[in-house]
């Protein structure tokens, strides 16, 4: 069975009816979701352009979401729309919180919203909301998570936000960071041997390819590399081909597709 661990609620997993489908066509056991941009049930894939075939490539794409966001039709409170779907099948999905650290409300509420709707995580997108890794709004969010023991899950935003989590990662050590999409494994690289506490996630539609994950594995070590989708933003089967078409063994593959999270969320 497989755990997705990066997913928003559109597409495919939608609604309590369309998860459920997806979990039994694609043999998925949990789904670690996350509102959409402005709780859009309807988002659509971002077209696959020829020369942006690599994670770094997203930076460039980061620019455009960045731009686009303000155009989006807001459909309300996406965190307890997914709260909602938790509620009704929490056999498959666990909850992380989206948060705009730069939003008084999100902020003035993030306590009590990690109580209420029983989160298991934190998701940031710094392509969607402008926050620096820098400003004492994300110091904020991380002692937080740090306190209540939660992963945070981060798309980062430019190669110069990546150097500011790749030093804030290595002061502190007992904040857990999943980094999405491979992004900036050629900053990290170097300084593996101290951030035992930074994972990365393989989704990525195009831009991640069999290579770039597999180098993950190489640089970091299979257990500190977790399966994703991005659904909708990717197609399910075709993520999880690109992990089985690597040849790894039976371990390596039961790690990336579910123990990983499992032990990320299950903290000591």
């Amino acid at each position: 069975m497989i755990i997705d661990g990066h997913a928003h609620a559109a597409g495919d997993y939608a609604t309590v009816e369309s998860i459920i489908a997806a979990s039994k066509r694609y043999e998925i056991e949990k789904v670690v979701l996350c509102t959409s941009p402005k709780n859009n049930l309807d988002l659509k894939a971002p077209p696959n352009v020829p020369f942006m075939k690599s994670p770094s490539s997203i930076y460039f794409l980061n620019r455009m979401l960045r731009a686009a966001y303000k155009s989006f039709k807001d459909y309300g409170d996406g965190n307890k729309y997914v709260s909602g779907l938790r509620d009704k099948i929490p056999e498959i999905v666990i909850q992380f919180l989206w948060l705009n650290p730069l939003d008084p409300h999100h902020m003035s509420g993030l306590e009590r919203n990690i109580e209420n709707y029983k989160v298991r995580g934190i998701k940031l997108h710094q392509a969607w909301d402008a926050f620096a890794i820098d400003g004492s709004e994300f110091n904020k969010l991380a002692e937080v998570a740090r306190a209540n023991q939660l992963p945070i899950f981060i798309h980062l935003y430019s190669k110069r936000e990546t150097w500011k989590l790749l030093e804030y990662a290595k002061k502190h050590q007992e904040v857990m960071f999943i980094v999405a999409h491979l992004l900036g494994l050629d900053i990290f690289k170097d300084e593996r041997k101290s951030l035992s506490n930074v994972y990365f996630d393989t989704s990525g539609s195009e831009r991640v390819r069999e290579k770039d994950i597999q180098e993950a594995i190489e640089l970091f070590g299979y257990d500190h590399v977790i399966f994703g989708t991005d659904t909708p933003y990717a197609n399910i089967g075709e993520q999880i081909n690109k992990i089985e078409r690597l040849n790894l063994t039976d371990k390596v593959m039961e790690h990336i597709f579910r123990l990983n999270i499992l032990s990320i969320l299950s903290p000591s």
